[in-house]
């Protein structure tokens, strides 16, 4: 069986992308065909077949009868005998961002697990792309290998739709890195310097290749979408897709921001599409695919994002560690971090990470954040495990060359615990970190292991009474409660998320309830609310904050241990 298709475009003001699968030298009785419900490096069930309209199927010269028989697979029972089948189907595409596909008069992106099919347990066939474009639009950017004007060639479907398409009349930057050529698609307007864009880009590439030592892309492709606001990134084995605020090249704050998000999903070209736990791949796209080792994935990659730039000279060495420092505040201040531990937040992913709540925050912990957290103490534990020799590089690189280059597989996690212990040459015990949430002795662990660089972890709580455990966020003209901390003066007094938030002790608030607080005497506060429509008073007391500043610190200027494990 060969499995060709077909993307036609045409209408692209329609939004609609009419799909064509050509199945050749068929001998089955019965085909299915299903829907991926989700697209992997986004774990969330996305039901991607609610944009699918009618599904038909014919062969060549008479219809032949298919219907659901799930809420993603359409059943041909009875092929009738036909070598040769069509299906065709019009999708439709108007969701713009880095994990869904988006069609409008002046270009298309695909990601092509939200449009294409699959045929059920045809995964693995060769096949061809075909596409039908506007004559107008003049770019394609893809890493398909191209055979033909507008043909391209996959080996099999997980390749296919990991291989995302934009088309259009972008720039294309390009330059090498380790031998390999790369691309940068520049999508939509922007104020891009290229020169000096290409010169980082290649420099934060080089310091994430040289973590592993070896590129296995025999090209790369960055697609670069310039946005109105917002942000975000999603990895793919020989791409990954990134989004900026159009303007933001000019303000060096934000632009250092994108190089730190350039940096962590190209580095998934190596942890995650290769270096992977056992779940993440080979896919089953009609389904949740759990492992409890998302940390690794992610929070080891969000690691080294920050480390790179400090490796490639965008950060001093205290900026570095100010921002390391952020990472344990954030963890230890999140009450969700003292509930949920690692393990926990990776295999939850599908129903808490990427669905949060109002009472989140209390929950569960984020497994980029504390992952990040996670794996700087575990890159000190193998600094002093070796006396310096060894790095969490050295991990990366065992993890790359034993169950990617020989096995070809991912590592279960028996096997990804073992390897640690393997590299470091001593037994290193990550339990505290990932199976157990925070508990009140976390922070001195935290010292005891930092220690061993030679560093300190400062503390430093707020004195001023003026804590209540109110989240807010603005809506429109309304400032309203987004979450309250747990145990907090808010949840004392009564408030709730969706409270919208009118005075203080007879003081109207506009946007910052912080300013009125600091400028009101207290603790104690009236606040006046509005909730489903009806006003109300509550009294608050406030109290001292429970929250912690940190700042690491070196505790000795010569600090030869620190460099060991830095690397610069």
């Amino acid at each position: 069986m060969q499995v060709n298709y077909q993307i036609d475009i045409s209408n692209p003001n329609t939004h609609y992308a009419n799909v064509t699968i050509h199945i050749l030298n068929n001998t089955e009785k019965s085909i299915a065909i299903k829907m991926p419900v989700w697209t992997p490096g986004s774990y969330m069930i996305r039901e991607f077949e609610r944009n699918v309209d009618k599904v038909k199927a014919s062969n060549g010269t008479a219809d032949l009868e298919i219907a659901k028989s799930d809420k993603s697979t359409w059943l041909i029972k009875d092929t009738k005998g036909a070598k040769s089948i069509t299906i065709t189907y019009p999708v439709y595409c108007f969701e713009a961002g880095v994990r869904t596909s988006y069609i409008d008069g002046d270009r298309a992106f695909f990601i092509l697990t939200s449009c294409l099919m699959y045929v059920h347990h045809f995964e693995n066939i060769k096949g061809e792309l075909e596409l039908k474009y506007p004559e107008q639009w003049k770019t394609v950017s893809t890493t398909l290998q191209l055979v033909s004007k507008n043909h391209f060639s996959y080996n099999n479907y997980d390749e296919l739709v990991d291989s995302p398409i934009e088309i259009g009349n972008h720039e294309e930057i390009k330059f090498m890195v380790k031998g390999v050529p790369h691309r940068a698609a520049l999508i939509g307007l922007n104020n891009c310097p290229k020169e000096k864009f290409t010169t980082d880009i290649q420099k934060i590439c080089e310091t994430m290749a040289a973590i592993v030592g070896e590129h296995p892309c025999k090209d790369y492709l960055f697609f670069i979408q310039h946005v109105e606001e917002g942000g975000g990134g999603l990895e793919h084995a020989n791409s990954c897709v990134v989004q900026i605020p159009r303007f933001n090249y000019t303000k060096p704050d934000r632009y250092l921001a994108f190089l730190g998000l350039l940096a962590h999903e190209y580095f998934h070209l190596w942890n995650v599409k290769r270096i992977r736990p056992a779940a993440l791949g080979p896919f089953d796209y009609s389904k949740e695919n759990h492992t409890n080792l998302l940390w690794v994935a992610e929070g080891i990659t969000s690691y080294y994002d920050e480390l790179a730039l400090y490796r490639a000279g965008y950060h001093t060495k205290e900026q570095y560690l100010d921002a390391l420092s952020s990472e344990f505040a954030a963890t230890q201040n999140r009450q969700g971090a003292w509930t949920q531990c690692l393990h926990e937040a990776s295999y939850d992913a599908w129903i808490k990470e990427y669905r949060p709540n109002e009472n989140s925050i209390n929950s569960n912990i984020s497994y980029y954040t504390k992952g990040h957290v996670a794996a700087a103490l575990l890159d000190i534990q193998i600094v002093k495990a070796s006396n310096g020799t060894k790095h969490l590089d050295d991990l990366m690189q065992y993890l790359y060359k034993e169950f990617y280059i020989k096995q070809g597989r991912g590592f279960t996690d028996a096997e990804f615990y073992a390897a640690i212990n393997l590299v470091a040459g001593q037994t290193i015990d990550m339990k505290e970190w990932v199976l157990q949430p925070n508990d009140a002795s976390t922070y001195a662990k935290w010292r005891q292991i930092l220690a061993y660089v030679e560093c300190d972890l400062d503390s430093k709580t707020s004195e001023a009474l003026t804590y209540t455990g109110i989240n807010s966020e603005i809506k429109g003209d309304r400032l309203l409660i987004k979450s309250t901390d747990a145990n907090s003066p808010a949840v004392l007094a009564g408030l709730q998320a969706g409270d919208e938030l009118i005075a203080v002790n007879d003081l109207r608030i506009k946007t910052n309830l912080d300013e009125i607080l600091k400028n009101t005497t207290g603790p104690l506060f009236s606040i006046t609310i509005a909730r489903v429509g009806l006003i109300r008073v509550v009294t608050l007391t406030a109290t001292k904050s429970p929250k912690v500043g940190y700042k690491l610190i070196e505790k000795n200027k010569d600090n030869q241990f620190l460099s060991k494990w830095l690397m610069r």
